[in-house]
């Protein structure tokens, strides 16, 4: 395995330097309980009150993530994200969604880029998991692209059901897609998540992380389309008992959560009969002038 995917510690990429967190909340004492929380966990913290406060910090700092509320006074969460984004993809961004905020509005932030969010109230062990796992993402390098055109490729994985090797498969594909010009320098950090969490059900719902169990990942990319199939050795289920992921009260639920990210990420997201295969699909965004793709 490569190191890079090893599990994600609380240090800068390549430094032996704790991970430096922005956060992001015009309520002080959240932002208190919050920067105190990642200070224990061992994270470098600096905190700012609002939103223009946040992105003058950014400018004037390095960050491994930021961790922002949607709704504040003048610059908001979303209008953060997308200049974060704008200035450095690669920088994971996080928002704190209040019970307030409709799905559309997380729908929002997760195509503009978002790598995650939590709800109201606050999960603390929730919130270090998300955290973890969007600098685990963030380790992955980035790579630069050659000027593809008329390539594909295709990839098959059969691996054993054990989380240390979900970011080893995301790698793989994130450099597949690279090579055939789907992204430039590596996928954006939420079409990672996306993979990761399709890969991540299939091991623990599909096949209970029973390590004699395998699941099976196919990918195909071109410049213009990624697709990727997820199937485990379980007996399936029934994703149409799942809770609606479009009622609000369902975003603070756990169960679903992955299936709503996914949805929200990618451009289609298909259960086949019996509920054991999962198929995604993205295609590629058209290129804007305000940051790259990857």
């Amino acid at each position: 395995m490569n190191d890079h995917c090893k599990k994600a510690k609380p240090h800068r990429p390549g430094s032996l330097e704790p991970a430096h967190i922005l956060v992001v909340d015009d309520v002080e004492l959240v932002r208190d309980v919050l920067g105190t929380f990642l200070t224990r966990k061992g994270y470098r913290v600096t905190l700012a009150e609002n939103g223009n406060q946040a992105l003058q910090l950014f400018n004037q700092e390095s960050f491994d993530l930021v961790l922002s509320d949607v709704r504040m006074p003048g610059l908001d969460g979303l209008q953060l994200l997308k200049a974060v984004k704008d200035q450095d993809p690669r920088v994971p961004v996080i928002l704190i969604s209040g019970q307030s905020d409709d799905v559309k509005t997380v729908v929002e932030a997760l195509k503009a880029g978002a790598d995650n969010f939590i709800t109201k109230p606050l999960q603390m062990d929730e919130l270090g998991h998300v955290v973890n796992r969007s600098l685990e993402l963030r380790c992955l390098p980035a790579r630069t692209s050659r000027d593809w055109h008329d390539i594909y490729q295709e990839t098959y994985f059969k691996v054993p059901s054990v989380s240390e090797l979900i970011c080893e498969v995301v790698y793989q594909i994130s450099l597949s897609a690279v090579a055939v010009g789907f992204a430039k320098r590596d996928l954006d950090n939420n079409l990672r998540l996306a993979l990761t969490e399709g890969i991540t059900n299939a091991m623990e719902h599909g096949n209970g992380w029973d390590p004699q169990k395998s699941v099976e990942i196919r990918s195909h990319i071109t410049p213009h389309l990624l697709e990727v199939s997820i199937q485990d050795q379980g007996e399936g289920f029934d994703f149409s008992n799942l809770p609606d992921p479009t009622d609000e009260a369902n975003l603070l639920q756990e169960r679903g959560r992955g299936i709503f990210l996914m949805r929200a990420i990618m451009d289609e997201v298909v259960y086949v009969e019996p509920g054991n295969l999962l198929l995604l699909r993205k295609e590629k965004p058209p290129e804007h002038s305000g940051g790259e793709q990857g």
